[in-house]
């Protein structure tokens, strides 16, 4: 089951680029860290068909109402379950994840890269996974591979993608 699949054929040419896969089971648990306006969210609660749960985490107050409301309002077949929460928070469920993911402006957002990465690994299940996608311009990759360097972790996949000259992005799949 493929969970992202972000470059078209025609854009790239390589089909390694659009086949980045998670394994999908019964009772998977997913956690996204930082729901903006909430599109990542409603994409992976359709791509876990109802055999898994999402949990949803964002410190803004006004966009987890929102996020809320909208799934409910839109009656979402399989809504996230949302925790306006800051993800440095110590009472955040810890190693309950399959996959957690942070994607765009969030780990940004934290203002503190290295803390915001550990506190997603503490959510993670051993043997999980973290889908790690950010800006180039703002998160050069070498910031993370620095920071796997200096852990257990391991870089499953990393695929730089610079053919988007106004927003040239890195995504990488971290087993735990």
């Amino acid at each position: 089951m493929e969970l992202f699949s972000t470059v078209p054929s025609h854009t790239v040419g390589d089909k390694r680029l659009r086949k980045k896969t998670f394994d999908i089971f019964d009772e998977i648990q997913v956690c996204n860290v930082g729901i903006g306006t909430g599109d990542w969210d409603d994409y992976l609660g359709y791509w876990l068909k109802g055999r898994g749960g999402l949990t949803s985490i964002d410190i803004d107050e006004s966009i987890c109402e929102i996020f809320e409301y909208r799934q409910q309002r839109e009656q979402h077949p399989n809504p996230s379950k949302v925790l306006c929460r800051s993800i440095f928070d110590s009472d955040l469920p810890q190693e309950a994840f399959d996959i957690v993911t942070l994607i765009g402006s969030a780990i940004n957002e934290t203002g503190d890269f290295k803390k915001c990465l550990d506190s997603c690994f503490s959510l993670i299940k051993h043997g999980g996974y973290l889908m790690f996608m950010a800006s180039l311009k703002y998160t050069p990759v070498e910031m993370l591979e620095e920071y796997i360097s200096n852990t257990k972790y391991h870089i499953v996949q990393k695929t730089v993608y610079e053919v988007f000259l106004e927003y040239p992005f890195f995504i990488s799949k971290i087993r735990k």
